[in-house]
């Protein structure tokens, strides 16, 4: 991987605020990520790691703060001097550098795999339907699953479910990929599927930010780990750092319980 030093910034958080009435879900956080960088987040449920890949996709609107990606402000442009909210079209076209996925999948049952995986492709960015297919073909064998392109989300394990929404976010050619706890829905024996399509996209160089309970992966993949609790960032560093020595208390409570 390229050197920290070495990266140019590819997603620059800065004073981001977000609250749902009176609950404050991300109080404050600066964050910044280099290309190339992998990022793991952890934390306790309800800590703000979601929230805080939501407000970088702006499928959730800050309440404060900004974010960039590419150099590019998400959800808002800068005019005159001052901002305002992008129309419907232009987060839409930010939003597809930014490749995302989710918990739950999200796939649409009634496409085929290869279906799920090209619609995109199509649609937004307009690629003829065979060079959609071919993308999306190189793209299910990818994650290892060249035989199941016609099957159906129904007719697909979890794992097998999330690979595919993987390569759906992959078809995009995104800039930069957000994953929001991606095994938390899987048993336990289909975890390792996912993950091992996640340490090769890794290994070739994406951007990469990881919301995860997944400790071993974070160890061996990350180059950096951020703790959040309660809406802010208690300390990050190398995942060997953080994990043998972390400097915060809360960090070390949040390791005993989990570390076993």
């Amino acid at each position: 991987m390229t050197p920290a030093a070495a990266r140019s910034e590819m997603i620059r958080v800065h004073d981001l605020k977000k609250s749902f009435g009176d609950v404050e879900a991300l109080a404050g956080i600066d964050l910044e990520i280099g290309a190339g960088e992998v990022v793991c987040l952890i934390g306790p449920s309800g800590s703000g790691k979601s929230t805080l890949l939501r407000c970088i996709n702006f499928l959730e609107q800050p309440s404060g703060g900004s974010v960039h990606v590419a150099g590019q402000r998400v959800g808002y442009r800068e005019v005159n001097g001052g901002v305002r909210a992008m129309r419907g079209a232009e987060v839409a076209r930010i939003r597809a550098e930014i490749g995302m996925v989710f918990q739950h999948f999200y796939l649409w049952p009634h496409l085929s795999a290869l279906e799920n995986v090209i619609l995109a492709l199509t649609e937004v960015r307009a690629l003829a339907p065979p060079q959609a297919a071919e993308r999306g073909q190189a793209l299910m064998a990818k994650v290892g699953l060249a035989d199941k392109m016609a099957s159906f989300p129904e007719q697909l394990s979890g794992g097998q479910r999330q690979r595919v929404a993987i390569a759906r976010a992959l078809a995009m050619e995104p800039k930069v990929m957000l994953f929001d706890e991606p095994t938390s829905a899987l048993d336990p024996e289909l975890v390792g599927e996912v993950l091992t399509v996640m340490e090769q996209v890794a290994r070739e160089g994406m951007t990469m930010l990881v919301a995860t309970h997944e400790m071993g992966f974070a160890k061996r993949v990350a180059d950096r780990i951020v703790f959040m609790d309660q809406g802010r960032i208690v300390e990050s560093g190398p995942p060997g750092e953080l994990f043998e020595r972390p400097h915060h208390e809360r960090t070390r409570r949040f390791l005993a319980k989990i570390l076993v």
